[in-house]
């Protein structure tokens, strides 16, 4: 069931981003009355901004804050790559506020949203150990009665070595 939940969050996403560039969805997410309204990007911006003001001033429960009880946050940096529910979401992040980890940047590079739902797509940059690194997130948002949760939350650290560094067609043996 999990795998199903977390497959459903990816296949939501890419529906929405769908429903964003296609003019039926417009149409049908204006009926809806979607988050447009609450302009997404600003929503986004201040998800991220709590996000950095917690991580960075060793928070883990004000981070943990920010998401639904029942969300997942997927990483390369845990054993399962599966981090679920708030309270092991908040255990995860204790670690990187223990070992002095510290977000220098996050940028939303795009924002999309339908009905209750929104996903922001950002490149971040932190400082961890004194080791610089650079990733990317996909975060994903739910509205519901107290405002809005993150409900999926996933981050990639491209590793420059085996990434693939121009895409285009394979090269011929």
């Amino acid at each position: 069931m999990k795998r199903a939940g977390i497959a459903g969050i990816f296949w939501l996403a890419v529906a929405m981003a769908c429903a964003q560039t296609h003019p039926a969805g417009q149409a049908a997410a204006a009926e809806r009355g979607t988050c447009a309204a609450e302009d997404p990007g600003r929503v986004a911006q201040q998800v991220i901004a709590a996000w950095i003001a917690g991580y960075n001033g060793r928070d883990a429960g004000r981070v943990a804050a920010l998401y639904a009880p029942d969300a997942y946050y997927l990483t390369q940096h845990y054993v399962t790559g599966i981090v679920h529910g708030r309270a092991d979401i908040q255990a995860y992040l204790q670690r990187g506020v223990d070992a002095g980890y510290h977000i220098d940047a996050i940028r939303i590079v795009h924002v999309a949203c339908a009905a209750d739902m929104m996903y922001a797509i950002t490149r971040y940059e932190s400082t961890n150990a004194g080791q610089k690194a650079r990733g990317v997130n996909l975060v994903v948002l739910r509205r519901g009665r107290t405002g809005w949760r993150i409900v999926a939350h996933e981050a990639a650290v491209p590793d420059p070595a085996t990434a693939v560094q121009q895409l285009g067609a394979p090269a011929q043996r």
